[in-house]
C-alpha cells in the first residue's frame, strides 16, 4: 500500500515538472518571436530613413561666378577725395561761419589750388584769411588761451579774433590785458564753440571774417 502511494506521488511530481518545462519552452519561443519581429521592424525603419541613392533626384548647381578683384590702391601723388573711415563731413553751418570739417587730403588739394567743389564762398574766405598768430597753450578749465603773438604784432586789450583750423572757424576769443611783446592771453567765448569741438595748440587766429 505504501509503495502504491509513493509511485502515485512520484508520477504526479514528474507530470508537474514536465508541464513546467513545456510552459517555459513556450515562453522562450514567444520571446524569440517577439525579438525577431522587433529586429525586422527596426530594419524596415532604417530602410525608410535612408532612401536608395538611385531614387534621389540630382539637384543642379549654379556655376561659380568670378569675383572681381578689389580696386587697386591710389598711386603715390594722387589725391583721395573721399574721407577716410572715422572722418565725417559736416554740412555748412555746423561750425560758426559755416565751417566745414573736410578730410586732410581735400584741404591739401585746396591749398595747392586744385578745386574739389567742397567749399562754400564763406569757407574760402576763412581759408584765404592771413593768420595773425597761433594758439600756444589752452587752459580750458580757466577759460583762456595763450597766443604766440603780442604787442609787437599790434595786439591790444579787447581785440576780438576767430580761431581757425583749415577752413573751419572753431570759435571766438577776446584779448585781455595780459599782453607781452610776443605773447598774449585771450578769453574763450564758449558760446561760439560748438559742442564736441576743442581748440588745440597750433590752431590759427585770424581777424573776424565778414558774414
Amino acid at each position: 500500500m505504501r509503495l502504491t502511494h509513493f509511485a502515485l506521488a512520484l508520477t504526479i511530481i514528474l507530470l508537474g515538472i514536465t508541464g513546467y518545462l513545456a510552459w517555459e519552452g513556450q515562453q522562450a519561443a514567444k520571446g524569440a518571436r517577439e525579438e525577431l519581429a522587433f529586429v525586422k521592424n527596426q530594419q524596415s525603419a532604417n530602410r525608410m530613413a535612408s532612401p536608395d541613392q538611385s531614387s534621389m533626384v540630382q539637384i543642379p548647381t549654379a556655376p561659380a561666378t568670378s569675383i572681381a578683384p578689389p580696386p587697386a590702391p591710389p598711386t603715390p601723388g594722387t589725391i583721395a577725395l573721399q574721407p577716410e573711415p572715422g572722418e565725417i563731413m559736416a554740412g555748412a553751418g555746423t561750425l560758426p561761419g559755416g565751417g566745414l570739417t573736410v578730410p586732410k587730403s581735400v584741404a591739401e588739394a585746396e591749398a595747392k589750388g586744385i578745386s574739389t567743389n567742397t567749399l562754400t564762398p564763406l569757407q574760402k574766405l576763412v581759408l584765404e584769411a592771413q593768420p595773425l598768430g597761433k594758439v600756444k597753450t589752452v587752459v580750458k578749465e580757466q577759460g583762456f588761451v595763450i597766443l604766440d603773438v603780442g604787442a609787437k604784432q599790434g595786439l591790444t586789450k579787447g581785440q576780438k579774433f576767430e580761431v581757425r583750423r583749415a577752413n573751419s572757424i572753431l570759435g571766438k576769443i577776446t584779448v585781455t590785458d595780459a599782453i607781452e611783446d610776443s605773447e598774449a592771453v585771450a578769453d574763450l567765448d564758449f558760446t561760439t564753440i560748438p559742442a564736441g569741438v576743442n581748440i588745440e595748440p597750433g590752431d590759427e587766429i585770424i581777424a573776424p571774417v565778414a558774414r
